[in-house]
Formats: structure tokens, C-alpha cells, sequence
């Protein structure tokens, strides 16, 4: 299978020029159900113009449908399925395993991909989401080439990588900053990036502690193709049309093997300091970019002095790396790592001339006109750097959009019988008094162009029959007004397909509900192995097991649970079996599963009694019966569960718990941050970096249910 270059889209205009840059297939988000609800996203029918486009065009278009789902908002996320359903993108990506379920189950035509955020970072979780019905798999940011390798070796699935663009410091799926602190979810969404916020450390200095560089594999991607994988994502949806198309050129060139973009032709796009993470284990330099934030532009010299003419102008001279024209950006780096100093060249010459030109090329000592308030702020030996590059954005012009260049995706075949006091075309008819032909040799070209005249519906023409065996004369006007009823009749054929389907869903959840489980009321416990349990009457007590800490367990009784840690690395995972057989065998038989990865592991080792955190994300009653089919009997509810929901989730049927009381894991990340903020508790726990808030969350639970008191994330 050839590797899929695959670019982001926003919107409409930029899946156009990520298509006319190279892109193998785009991913967007509808108007809801995105995890980039901020970007433009598409309308249904912008979506079906797109589809046409890409069908023409040989190209794929995948939809995110990757947010959590409250059980509110269910009904509609069933419309929205049955929606897709009849427009039938290539794929839809994925993270509640409760749309998955459904879609899955009422909507089987539907491929589906398992989005990053579900944290596939192990062969385990990867054959677990297989199971649940994913054809494809994207991976976590945080692997390297090495586990890449070893999971598509033996995973027999579709694996998905990304190549370029903005990282979370949060694992993707595991970040509740935005939820907890703004009211804003990155699970649902709308992520505030709380880890591009300055934060103050120790010496009271404002730093950006968690604020990750940008990923750019460049050349790698050769190694990313050899490892297996069948698709290079870019990263962006939130990004402009000249992002996508210039950043889907530079990496179209490198799989194709040809050149014309550069990195520095990005950088005047767009460009935070890059990283390829972790895909070389080795790789020691920082991930984090403590001092810079946003778009600084490509580095094409140092300033060498200003100067002011006869006339009292001011002019910066620098020796320039890059061509410059007229109306192209600088920006120039503050001393101490503020906002950057910018301007636009309204007027430049070269060195030895004081006449002005339009353009200079590269290798050229150049006078730019410069304002006395800029100049104030600018010294001999910054850096200057180019912004914006007029050049750039000519290289790639947004295509225009004519529907009536894109035939419908769905072929019918037409029959048409020509009668005298009718006409007849499928089934449907039109009274009417036709006479004899004179010229009966062009009557079939007169009804292929009339039925031909498709325009922007969904349907083209496939096959046309004429049955005429009075050579009649069927007119022009006639034809159209049969052709206009058979679109109508099949877009109502389509519609009563689509609310069928909705029923069909809406009622077999309904009679699909689970009778209520007979349990107690329980209080438990939460801990991380070595923690000291807490004096209280607790029903039972779970700790996090850490591989490397074994001997801090205590000795098993039915009071006790044990949990897996919530992010296993590829290498370690056989480690993690290894410790959980032996830990059976000397009697734990209770266990809470973290992610998909080790539920699977568990139900294959044979254990019965198993419980799921919230890291699992059941927000609904679809996700619930998934995961009570994978063998979990008791769920956590997730910290970010909205009042409303939690009271959905008592009365669920099922056997749910709620947190009474967490210092609850703001970010849980691979990476150490910059500084340890002063307003965050930052510590490392079994190879995990979290931030917590220094002081514990109480939550307002529903009455009369079972509760946790979660001291796993305490510092």
C-alpha cells in the first residue's frame, strides 16, 4: 500500500489547496463533534461538494467525529452519524468508543479510525481498538521510530503517524487543564492551550514551563514509510490556507523526491522552534521552548547599523539570506524574549544605491526604511528574520470552486420510454401529447442531454436506455421538468433511508438498555504504590501498580485492588504482563484497567473482576455497554463529567463511582516541563511528569452513590 500524505482542513479553501499541494486525503471536523470546534468546519453540504471534488480528484476525505459525548447529546450525534452515512466520507475518526459502538452497530458502512486522542501507544491498545471495529489507528505523538516499527510489525492494522505541526505537552486524551481551570475541554473541543500560558517559577519570573516546540520530521518521513505505517499527518486545522498548502508541498516533494519549498519558505509562514520528540530514543535536546511563543519567521541576517540620510530618513542595513520584496515582513527578536518587534518594507534599496527597488535577491546588503519609534528598540547584532514573504504566497494561489465541474458521486442508471400521450422515466411519468420525429436519429441525443444535466445533485448519469417505438419528439423543456421530478424522487428516498435509520438506532439503544445491576454502596480509595493509606472505613483500596516498585504492595486480601498505570511504553508493555501474571498468581484477582490496552491484557488474563477509571472516558450509556462487553463491571466517572451527566450516569443501570475528592491530574505528560511553576504542584510519578493544583477538588456528587476518594495523583 502506497504511504497517504494527509493534511489538515479547516475549511473549505484549504482542503482545496491542500489537495492542489499534493495531499493524498484531508481530515475536518463537521460544526459540532470536533476537537477543533474553533476552525470553520464544514456544513453537510459543503462536506458532499467536497467529497465530489475529491472523488474527481482521486483524493480521500476523513471527518473527526472526536470529542466526548455526554449522553444529552446523543440523539444528535445518531443524526449526525446517519448524515455521514449518506454522504459517505472515506472514514471517521474516532474517540468516544460510545459513537464508535454506534456507529459500528447501526451505521456498519461507515470506516472507522481511532483518533490519537484514545492514546494508542503500545501494540496491546493497538489490537485493542482493532477489536472495537478501527481499521486504522493514530498513534500517539510521543513513540519513536523504533516502537513504531514493533507495533506495525504485529498489529495487522492501519497505523497513522504525525509528521508536522503543533504538540500538546499533555499525552493527547489525558489533559483535563483546560476542563478543570477555563470551562473549556480539550476533550470536547475547545482547548484554551493552557500549556502556551506564561507561569511563574521560583524566582518570580513568567515562563512558558509546558510549551512544546513544534514537530517537523522532514526528511525522516522515509524512515516513518519503511517502519510501515500508511498514513503522514500533518498537523493544523486551526492553520491558514497557506500553512497547509505550503507545509503539504515541502513534505509532497520529500515522499516524491523532488525540491522547491524549503524549510525557511515555511518558517515565513509559520514557524515556532521545531522537534522530531522522541522518533530517535537518543535525541536529548528539549522539547520545550521556555522563552519564545509565537511566529518569529526564517532567520536571514543581523542588523549591521541604522543610518539616517540627508533628508532625515532612517534605514536598518543587514545582509540578507533570502530575497526580499516590497511589502514583505521582518520581525526582529527581543533581548530579553518578549513579543517580537515587527514591521512590513514599505520602501528598501540596496547598500551602495539610494534608489529604491521593488526587490533585492539573496546574498545582498540591503537599506530597509524604518520608522524612528521601531528604531528606537533595534541594535546592532539582532536577528532578523522574514515574517511573511510575499513570493511564498503567490507560490500558492487558493483554487477555485465550480460545482458544476463535479459530477454527483452516486450513478443511476435511467430508462426512458417515450409514448404518445406520455413519458416515462423510471417509474415516473409525465402526461403529455408527443408527436413523430422528424429527424428520430437525434432523439436519443436530445434525452441523454436533457437527463446528463445532473448539476449539483448527487447523482450522475451511468447508463441510458430509450424505449421509443413510434419515433416520437420528446421536447427539451418536457425532458427537464421529468429529469427535475426523478432528482426530487430520489432525494426523497434518500431522506426516508436517513430518518429510517435514525429510528432504527434511536430505537434499538432504547430497547438495548441495560436492567438496573443489583450493588452496593461503596467508598474506596485511591493510592500509587508507597503512598500510605489513609486511616477511614473504605470498602476497598486500590494502588497503582508500578513494575519497578513490586515489593511496596501489600500482601493480598479481598479489601485491595490493583491498578494499571495509565501509559505503558511500547518496550515496557511485556514487563507490565509479566508483573500482572505474577500478581494473580499470588492472589490480587481485582483490577482496575487505565486505558483500552490493559483492559485487553487483563480479560485475556482470565481476570473477572474488573473495574475502568475514568481514563477510559464512559460519558455515556453507549460507551458504558461497550466497555461492560469488554468485561468491566464497575466504571469511575471522569472528573470532567458536567453535573447533568453525573446524574445520568447514577441512574445508568450500571454500577458507576464517583470522585468525591482528587487532586486532579491537570496535564500527565512524557515531558519535564521548563520550570515548576509556583501556583502548580509538578512532580514525576512512575516516569510520568503531572500537574496537579496545589489544593484537592471536592465534587458535587449525586446522593446515594458509590464514591473514591483519589489520592493517586497527590503529590
Amino acid at each position: 500500500m502506497e504511504v497517504e500524505l494527509l493534511s489538515p482542513a479547516g475549511n473549505f479553501d484549504t482542503a482545496l489547496a491542500a489537495f492542489e499541494a499534493g495531499a493524498d486525503a484531508v481530515y475536518l471536523g463537521l460544526n459540532d463533534y470536533s476537537a477543533r470546534s474553533f476552525a470553520d468546519n464544514f456544513a453537510p453540504s459543503q462536506l458532499r461538494d467536497l467529497m465530489r471534488v475529491a472523488k474527481k480528484r482521486g483524493k480521500k476525505v476523513y471527518v473527526t467525529f472526536n470529542t466526548i459525548i455526554d449522553e444529552d447529546r446523543i440523539e444528535g450525534v445518531i443524526e449526525a452519524l446517519a448524515e455521514l452515512n449518506d454522504i459517505k466520507p472515506d472514514a471517521l475518526i474516532v474517540q468516544d468508543i460510545g459513537v464508535a459502538r454506534l456507529a459500528r452497530k447501526y451505521f456498519p458502512d461507515l470506516e472507522l479510525h481511532a483518533s490519537t486522542q484514545l492514546v494508542a501507544h503500545n501494540l496491546e491498545g493497538v489490537l485493542a481498538m482493532k477489536e472495537l471495529g478501527f481499521k486504522r489507528v493514530v498513534l500517539a505523538r510521543e513513540l519513536s521510530l523504533e516502537e513504531i516499527q514493533s507495533i506495525s510489525k504485529r498489529s495487522g492494522v492501519e497505523l497513522e503517524v504525525f509528521v508536522h505541526g503543533a504538540l500538546c505537552y499533555s499525552i493527547s486524551g489525558l489533559c483535563l487543564f483546560g476542563a478543570m481551570e477555563k470551562g473549556r475541554s480539550g476533550n470536547r473541543g475547545k482547548c484554551p492551550y493552557c500549556c502556551r500560558l506564561p507561569y511563574e517559577n521560583e524566582e518570580g519570573k513568567k515562563t512558558l514551563a509546558f510549551s512544546m516546540k513544534d514537530l517537523r520530521v522532514g526528511e525522516d518521513v522515509r524512515r516513518l514509510i519503511d517502519s510501515g505505517v500508511v498514513s503522514l499527518k500533518i498537523e493544523g486545522r486551526m492553520k491558514s490556507e497557506l500553512y497547509v498548502a505550503s507545509v503539504t508541498k515541502y513534505y509532497r516533494q520529500l515522499l516524491d523526491g523532488t525540491r522547491g519549498v524549503t524549510t525557511s519558505d515555511l518558517e515565513t509562514v509559520f514557524s515556532r522552534r521545531t522537534t522530531k520528540l522522541y522518533l530517535d530514543k537518543t535525541n536529548k535536546e528539549p522539547v520545550i521552548d521556555p522563552d519564545s511563543l509565537g511566529h518569529l519567521g526564517a532567520e536571514i541576517g543581523v542588523i549591521k547599523r541604522i543610518t539616517k540620510d540627508r533628508e532625515g530618513l532612517l534605514w536598518l542595513r543587514f545582509h540578507t539570506s533570502r530575497a526580499l520584496e516590497k511589502h514583505d515582513g521582518l520581525q526582529f527578536a527581543a533581548s530579553d524574549g518578549g513579543t517580537p518587534l515587527g514591521m512590513g518594507i514599505s520602501e528598501m534599496r540596496q547598500a551602495i544605491s539610494r534608489r529604491s527597488v521593488f526587490e533585492v535577491l539573496a546574498g545582498t546588503d540591503v537599506e530597509i526604511l524604518v520608522s524612528e519609534e521601531l528604531a528606537r528598540d533595534l541594535k546592532s547584532g539582532m536577528k532578523v528574520y522574514q515574517s511573511a514573504s510575499q513570493a511564498v504566497k503567490r507560490a500558492f494561489p487558493i483554487p477555485s470552486f465550480r460545482p458544476s465541474d463535479y459530477e454527483g458521486r452516486e450513478v443511476i442508471d435511467i430508462e426512458v420510454t417515450l409514448l404518445k400521450d406520455k413519458i416515462v422515466a423510471n417509474g415516473h411519468e409525465i402526461v403529455c401529447s408527443l408527436e413523430k420525429a422528424k429527424n428520430p436519429d437525434k432523439t436519443y441525443e436530445g434525452v441523454k442531454k436533457a437527463f446528463s444535466k445532473l448539476g449539483e445533485t448527487e447523482y450522475r448519469l451511468g447508463t441510458l436506455k430509450l424505449n421509443d417505438p413510434e419515433k416520437l419528439f420528446a421536447p427539451m423543456s418536457v425532458l427537464n421538468d421529468l429529469r427535475r421530478d426523478l432528482v426530487e424522487a430520489l432525494d426523497e428516498e434518500r431522506e426516508k433511508k436517513r430518518r429510517e435509520s435514525i429510528e432504527r438506532a434511536n430505537n434499538g439503544e432504547m430497547e438495548d438498555v441495560c436492567s438496573a445491576i443489583d450493588f452496593k454502596t461503596l467508598k474506596t480509595v485511591k493510592l500509587y504504590a508507597g503512598q500510605k493509606i489513609p486511616s477511614g472505613d473504605f470498602d476497598e483500596i486500590i494502588i497503582t501498580i508500578d513494575p519497578l516498585a513490586l515489593h511496596l504492595l501489600p500482601t493480598p486480601t479481598p479489601l485491595y485492588r490493583l491498578a494499571t498505570p495509565v501509559y505503558t511504553k511500547e518496550p515496557d508493555f511485556n514487563k507490565l504482563r509479566v508483573a500482572v501474571k505474577g500478581l494473580i498468581r499470588k492472589g490480587f484477582t481485582k483490577w482496575e484497567a487505565s486505558d483500552l490496552a490493559t483492559l485487553r491484557m487483563l480479560k485475556l488474563l482470565g481476570v473477572k473482576d474488573i473495574t475502568a477509571d475514568w481514563t477510559l472516558y464512559a460519558f455515556n450509556l453507549s460507551a458504558l455497554k461497550e466497555l461492560s462487553s469488554m468485561g468491566v463491571k464497575r466504571f469511575v466517572a471522569s472528573p470532567e463529567n458536567t453535573r447533568e451527566n453525573l446524574q445520568f450516569l447514577a441512574e445508568s443501570g450500571y454500577h458507576v463511582e464517583f470522585l468525591a475528592q482528587q487532586s486532579t491530574p491537570l496535564f500527565i505528560s512524557l515531558n519535564t516541563p521548563a520550570a515548576n511553576p509556583v501556583e502548580l504542584e509538578v512532580f514525576e510519578r512512575g516516569g510520568l511528569w503531572v500537574t496537579t493544583k496545589k489544593v484537592p477538588r471536592t465534587f458535587d456528587l449525586p446522593e446515594g452513590v458509590s464514591t473514591r476518594l483519589d489520592l493517586s495523583w497527590d503529590k
